[in-house]
C-alpha cells in the first residue's frame, strides 16, 4: 500500500504542476445527477461520437488533464467521477466493479447515449471490461491501462502493501484533495476501506467471460508498471478474441500523464475507423 500511496502522491503533484503549465479547458456542461443510490458528477467536452473517460485509483476526472484537449478535438468527451470519488457521492452498498459499470450506464440513459467509446485507466479499465462482458451493444470500442481481470494481476507486492494497509496512512494521503472535491468527506474512510477490500478481492473476470467479448479491445500496460503484472496485461489481450496489446516500453502506471503524448497516440490510432 506505502507504494499506492507514493504513487498516488506522484501522480497529484504532476496533475497540478501540469495544470499549472496548460490552459484551463472549460467544459461545454459539468453537472451532478441522482442515479439510484448516488449523486454523479461528470464533465462534457467537444462534439462527435460519445467517448467515456473512466479513471480509478480514487482519482477524478482532473486525471484526464492530458487527454481532454486531445480527444476532444474529435470526440463528445464525457468525463465521469466513480462513486465515493471525486465529486460523486457514496452509498452504504459496498463499492463493486460490476456496480460501478452499472453507474456508468445510468450515466448513459440520462445523457441519451446509445453507445460510446470506452477508455479506462486502472479501475476505469476494469469498469470498462465488466461493460463488455455485460452490455456488449452500449459499447464500441474499448481502451484499458493498467488494468487487471483477477487479484493476482497486482505485483505480489503490491498485494502485500494492500493487506498491511493502514486506512489512516492513505487518508493522510489523500484527504486534501478529497476533501476539497467530496460533497462528502466525512465518509473517506468509509471509501478508502471499501476501496481497499476491492482491490483485494476484485475483479474475477472468468476464462469465459473474457472469451465472450466481441468488442473491439486494445490492452495497454507499461513496461515498469509499479501496480499490474505486464504478463498478466498481455493475458487479458489473449484472453479477448482479436484484441490488441501495446506495452510502452518505459512506462508506469502514470504513462497517461508521464508520456501522454505516445499514450494519446496509441489511444487514437486504435479508435480511428472503429
Amino acid at each position: 500500500m506505502k507504494k499506492r500511496v507514493q504513487f498516488l502522491i506522484s501522480i497529484l503533484v504532476i496533475i497540478l504542476a501540469s495544470c499549472q503549465a496548460t490552459p484551463t479547458l472549460v467544459p461545454l456542461r459539468s453537472a451532478s445527477v441522482k442515479l439510484d443510490d448516488i449523486t454523479m458528477y461528470f464533465e462534457e467536452y467537444g462534439k462527435g461520437e460519445p467517448l467515456i473517460l473512466l479513471t480509478g485509483g480514487l482519482r477524478s476526472t482532473s486525471a484526464w488533464v492530458n487527454q481532454i484537449p486531445v480527444f476532444s478535438q474529435q470526440y463528445h468527451v464525457i468525463a465521469l467521477d466513480s462513486r465515493g470519488q471525486g465529486r460523486t457521492t457514496d452509498s452504504e452498498a459496498p463499492i463493486s466493479y460490476h456496480l460501478m459499470a452499472e453507474d456508468t450506464l445510468r450515466l448513459m440513459d440520462y445523457l441519451g447515449i446509445d453507445s460510446a467509446y470506452i477508455v479506462g485507466w486502472s479501475d476505469g479499465g476494469i469498469i470498462g471490461i465488466d461493460l463488455a462482458i455485460h452490455h456488449p451493444e452500449r459499447i464500441r470500442a474499448l481502451v484499458t491501462y493498467g488494468a487487471n481481470t483477477t487479484p493476482d494481476g497486482l505485483k505480489p507486492s503490491e498485494i502485500k502493501d494492500l493487506q498491511n494497509a493502514s486506512v489512516e496512512d492513505i487518508q493522510k494521503s489523500l484527504s486534501d484533495e478529497y476533501r476539497r472535491l467530496s460533497p462528502q468527506p466525512e465518509r473517506l474512510p468509509i471509501v478508502i476501506e471499501k476501496m481497499r477490500i476491492l482491490w483485494l478481492t476484485e475483479p474475477n473476470f472468468t476464462a469465459e467471460e473474457l472469451a465472450s467479448i466481441k468488442t473491439p479491445t486494445l490492452i495497454m500496460q507499461g513496461q515498469n508498471d509499479e501496480v499490474i503484472r505486464a504478463d498478466h496485461a498481455e493475458s487479458i489481450a489473449k484472453a479477448i478474441p482479436n484484441a490488441k496489446f501495446i506495452l510502452l516500453s518505459g512506462a508506469g502506471h502514470d504513462a497517461m500523464t508521464k508520456k501522454s503524448q505516445e499514450w494519446n497516440k496509441a489511444v487514437l490510432d486504435f479508435l480511428k475507423d472503429k
